[in-house]
């Protein structure tokens, strides 16, 4: 089986997930895809100040996460 990987921006005072987005990174099995995701969404969440629409205020006041899952593709064989 192959993974990829999908990240979302979050908003824990809203409770919404407005965005998401195919990482690009694939995976050979589930375990390296989470080992790769939380290093991945911990570098995201790092560079959404750089992102003009997520201040730092906007960030604290929505309590803004990235959150990801590992999406199975393909089929066994």
């Amino acid at each position: 089986m192959k993974y990829i990987l999908v990240l979302y921006i979050c908003s824990i005072t809203s409770g919404q997930c407005p965005s998401s987005s195919i990482s690009g990174w694939q995976f050979n099995n589930h375990y390296d895809c989470i080992n790769g995701g939380y290093a991945i969404a911990q570098k995201s969440f790092r560079q959404l100040e750089q992102m003009e629409e997520f201040e730092r205020d906007y960030i604290e006041q929505e309590k803004i996460v990235i959150k990801f899952e590992c999406r199975q593709v393909g089929t066994t064989t």
